[in-house]
């Protein structure tokens, strides 16, 4: 690790340890009173069709993401059952059964049950082809997809007209490895990262890649322990810049309460941090069942405050955003 990226984390350790992070007192106490409270529904809009140098963005909640190139449909870890085993979802996943019927592929980033869920998984197409990390191809025989991947970080695939590449991220084990995705298509390329701690890797994927858009997770990070494999606001705030992306688009949170900070805590830190380092035109919420599409003019200012159908500028020459 370089000395600089050893200052980096030395920081974000401070910074974590100055905060007081609003909590449950029990967790078992939240999960019994929210198992006779139905979910609060999602009110899902269509995915916009992209055009070209387009790409289409929309969260179903948690980390569920559909990201759309014009010849590419591609589901990120589909978790749209209500339950993660005694965890009951908050608020229902906000894609219609419609959005899933021309999946062309899916992308699991982990083995853990709230980003590969069989139920969700079992109402997919079966025509579908399946990128997953190392020992997980075997979890999928159930289900018959057509063609199942899997790959080691670093490596990559071609699959119409778009190119995905593995890379490595802080989350899961030797035998149980997490993975992030790259892919590179008609329009912004795309950084997915279903969960991982605040590493070293983010800064190495952004030397190689540079994507345009990041998609990063912002919940797990109470108890402290918890940001070895998650990450907090703060955490995705940093691993943004190393990434040298243009947009960070916030996911993994308001769904399920997996961990110790309160539920609404992830998106309200996020929304502090950004108004104070003046990053509103970098950072782009999407609702749980919206949309955006994602343009690269050549010449124009980011602009994010646009109704679902309409596109949002991305100035790909832009000069990379700092924190200060």
């Amino acid at each position: 690790m370089s000395e600089a990226q050893e200052k980096r984390e030395r920081t974000l350790r401070r910074l974590h340890a100055k905060r007081r992070t609003p909590r449950y007192r029990s967790l078992l106490a939240h999960w019994a009173g929210r198992m006779l409270r139905p979910p609060a529904r999602a009110k899902p809009a269509p995915i916009p069709t992209p055009g070209k140098d387009q790409v289409a963005i929309g969260l179903a909640g948690h980390a569920s993401a559909l990201i759309r190139y014009r010849n590419l449909r591609v589901l990120c870890d589909p978790m749209l059952s209500d339950w993660r085993g005694a965890v009951r979802r908050e608020v229902r996943a906000g894609f219609a059964t419609s959005e899933l019927a021309d999946t062309d592929l899916i992308l699991l980033s982990n083995q853990d049950p709230d980003h590969l869920d069989p139920k969700t998984l079992s109402r997919l197409p079966r025509s579908a082809t399946v990128i997953v990390p190392p020992f997980t191809a075997r979890l999928l025989s159930p289900f018959g997809f057509a063609r199942v991947i899997e790959l080691g970080a670093d490596q990559s695939v071609e699959h119409r007209r778009v190119d995905i590449s593995a890379v490595a991220v802080r989350h899961g084990s030797d035998k149980a490895p997490g993975l992030g995705y790259v892919l590179r298509g008609d329009g912004p390329s795309v950084f997915f990262c279903g969960n991982s701690g605040y590493f070293d890797g983010f800064a190495a994927i952004g030397r190689r890649f540079h994507p345009d858009i990041a998609l990063l997770p912002i919940s797990g990070y109470s108890p402290i322990s918890f940001r070895e494999t998650h990450m907090s606001p703060l955490d995705a705030l940093y691993a943004f810049e190393d990434l040298r992306s243009k947009i960070m688009i916030p996911i993994r949170y308001g769904s399920f309460a997996l961990s110790y900070e309160r539920l609404n805590d992830p998106k309200r830190w996020l929304t502090e941090l950004v108004a104070e380092r003046d990053l509103e035109d970098y950072v782009v919420p999407i609702a749980n069942g919206e949309s955006r599409i994602f343009v690269r003019p050549d010449n124009a200012k980011p602009r994010f405050a646009m109704p679902v159908q309409e596109s949002v500028e991305v100035d790909l020459n832009s000069e990379p955003h700092t924190l200060g």
